[in-house]
């Protein structure tokens, strides 16, 4: 049965058949095509009447473009083959012309400057969405990439690779669409520098310094990641003090602050000893300096027994049983 179907192809792609059945559509092969999408239809293969039928015709893909640098050969009876498989009425169509068609595709180079640009501005709205003081470095080369020019356009399209760019890098994944079509994906690489605010010692701080504008400078610093643990803002340090010596340029972080103390070690203070409804109070002296609401430890002057309080004010601790 394939023979027969095959040999009937043949007959009408010759041209054979009755004089009542004579093809009222004429498809005539070129020698040779150029054609500048992703596929190949019979339109670009064949010359056809510009009627309704013609039109139809011309529509049908035959299938891909060769590969750049290489040529297809397609001959008559495989166009034949084609019309039957749309399903078109071999009885109406005559196929003349050459036996045979070469086709090669038309490729040109994709400026790398196009490609950069789609990059670039594919990840500066993606910066945008994510906010953030972020600097990038621009890729200094770029893949020489060939594509079909198209039968209607070219363009290209970025896109960052996954949901939102690294600490210090993203991709951006440029895609080229011959005529809507993905043709080539290309990814570009840019190296990201991610900048915080942070407070800095202007000089050398003792531990018990005052924290402020004049001990201090908010400096835009190069972080890769931001984290809780650097002071961006003076109220951060407003009415706080040094816990600890600290140099020249330090990035300020919670544990270089403290609250100023209201005890300091050596004050002999009172305290206060609640037992149910009963309150004692005797004198003691501070081992240490406490802050506000911290806990302190004392030495009573009488019984030289050492008692552990909370700090409610300059002179007064509270110790709960």
């Amino acid at each position: 049965m394939k023979t027969i179907a095959t040999l009937w192809l043949c007959l009408f792609a010759a041209g054979g058949g009755d004089e009542k059945s004579k093809p009222l559509t004429s498809v005539r092969l070129k020698p040779t095509v150029s054609v500048r999408g992703l596929d190949v239809t019979i339109g670009e293969l064949c010359e056809l009447p510009a009627d309704a039928a013609g039109v139809a015709i011309g529509q049908i893909k035959f299938g891909s473009s060769p590969v750049n640098g290489y040529a297809r050969t397609i001959s008559r009876v495989e166009i034949v083959q084609s019309l039957a498989a749309a399903g078109f009425d071999l009885t109406s169509v005559k196929v003349e012309g050459a036996d045979e068609v070469v086709v090669q595709a038309v490729i040109v180079e994709v400026p790398g400057q196009d490609l950069l640009d789609a990059a670039t501005n594919a990840l500066q709205a993606q910066l945008a969405v994510e906010g953030g003081d972020v600097e990038y470095e621009t890729p200094t080369r770029m893949r020489h990439v060939q594509a079909p020019p198209g039968r209607r356009s070219q363009e290209v399209r970025g896109r960052v690779r996954g949901t939102r760019t690294g600490a210090n890098s993203a991709v951006v994944d440029v895609d080229v669409l011959v005529d809507g079509e993905s043709c080539k994906k290309v990814p570009v690489t840019f190296k990201l520098q991610r900048y915080h605010h942070v407070l800095k010692t202007t000089g050398t701080l003792r531990a018990g310094t005052p924290l402020g504008p004049d001990a201090l400078s908010i400096v835009r610093e190069p972080l890769d990641q931001a984290t809780g643990l650097f002071l961006d803002r003076m109220d951060q340090v407003a009415g706080m003090i040094a816990s600890r010596n600290l140099q020249p340029n330090q990035r300020l972080t919670l544990g270089d602050v403290a609250p100023p103390a209201v005890i300091h070690r050596g004050d002999v203070v009172t305290v206060v000893l609640t037992r149910g409804r009963v309150k004692v109070t005797a004198k003691a002296m501070a081992n240490h300096d406490a802050p506000l609401a911290g806990r302190i430890t004392l030495t009573n002057l009488q019984s030289r027994s050492t008692i552990m309080g909370i700090v409610h004010g300059p002179g007064l601790v509270v110790v709960s049983q």
